[in-house]
């Protein structure tokens, strides 16, 4: 006779199955905790890493009810239909919900599903069922405005800053910055006059540069 029955007047939802047994149900909850040393008054939170909550189910599904003892051969289909439950949870790949009477285990997911039959004291009467399942956290979306920025004009590596000219009134103004305007006029005829003797001489004309000429 069975002697592991100290769940049995509360049932035991395993997803879509019910088992007709409870034999153990075991909990897991694991955390990570930092191997360096903690400075004073930081959050300890900080260091703790939590982690996921594994649960562990093992249960037995009779080929008859347990309070009548009453095991047929035609009950053997309900086994059959024990296992379809579990080949069918473990292909959806979905979350499922824990029962078992006194917890409630929602948004677990399989990690492993075990379902053995033996013919011994039991006779093949009954299947044993284990289950490891681990809690699933859900992060929700959330959406958020973002600013519409004004498209960028010009070109590449260009500045709003307009450019300056190579040569003229800015440029020179620039240069001569601080100086009296007799030495500023004197400097811009310089600069002229300089720039057309040159220009002779690129011309191949050298009037000036080679003395008066000879009759």
């Amino acid at each position: 006779m069975m002697t592991v029955l100290s769940f049995a007047d509360r049932r035991t939802r395993l997803g879509s199955l019910t088992l007709d047994v409870l034999v153990t149900e075991e909990i897991d909850m694991a955390a990570e905790v930092t191997r360096y040393p903690v400075e004073d008054g930081t959050l300890i939170t900080d260091h703790i890493t939590q982690g996921v909550e594994t649960v562990r189910i093992s249960g037995m599904v009779s080929t008859a009810s347990v309070a009548a003892f009453a095991f047929t051969s035609s009950g053997a289909l309900k086994l059959v239909d024990a296992v379809e439950q579990l080949r069918e949870m473990h292909k959806r790949r979905a979350l499922v919900t824990i029962s078992t009477g006194q917890m409630l285990y929602p948004d677990m997911g399989f990690t492993n599903l075990r379902a053995v039959r033996s013919n011994g004291e039991r006779g093949g009467n009954w299947l044993e069922v284990q289950a490891e399942l681990v809690k699933v956290r859900k992060a929700r979306l959330r959406t958020a405005e973002v600013p519409a920025q004004a498209p960028a004009r010009g070109r590449a590596g260009e500045t709003n800053k307009p450019a300056g000219k190579s040569s003229g009134t800015s440029a020179q103004a620039a240069l001569t910055e601080g100086q009296p305007e007799n030495q500023t006029f004197a400097r811009g005829a310089y600069n002229l006059q300089s720039g057309q003797a040159l220009l002779k001489v690129l011309k191949g004309d050298f009037t000036g540069f080679l003395g008066p000429a000879r009759p």
